[in-house]
């Protein structure tokens, strides 16, 4: 019998709906992050990147992060966040905050 698998993210994801602009090495992309973690982020664009592109998502109160394009969506792409340890580490503080302030105003409406 096949093992079933869980949820294998290993950060918590936050559903968010922010502009953002996603930039590889010769072009710049106007595009949406759906949803992010620590670890990573979905974003919607109107191009197609392709898995292992390198890029960089500016983030709103966080700024130009690097990345990794690891899947393929509908409308966009998921990406892993590649950081140092350290900048990982404040990077996750930043995000946590981020998303401990959603979940106060989602519980506020």
């Amino acid at each position: 019998m096949p093992e079933v698998q869980g949820n294998r993210r290993e950060h918590k994801r936050v559903l968010v709906s922010n502009a953002t602009t996603v930039a590889t090495d010769t072009d710049e992309f106007r595009g949406r992050i759906l949803n992010i973690s620590a670890g990573g982020a979905g974003i919607s664009m109107d191009v197609h990147l392709l898995d292992d592109t390198r890029i960089t998502v500016n983030i709103e109160n966080i700024g130009i992060v690097p990345a990794k394009v690891v899947r393929q969506m509908k409308d966009g792409v998921g990406v892993k966040f590649e950081l140092s340890e350290e900048k990982e580490r404040q990077f996750v503080e930043r995000i946590t905050r981020i998303v401990e302030q959603k979940r106060k105003e989602a519980e506020g409406a």
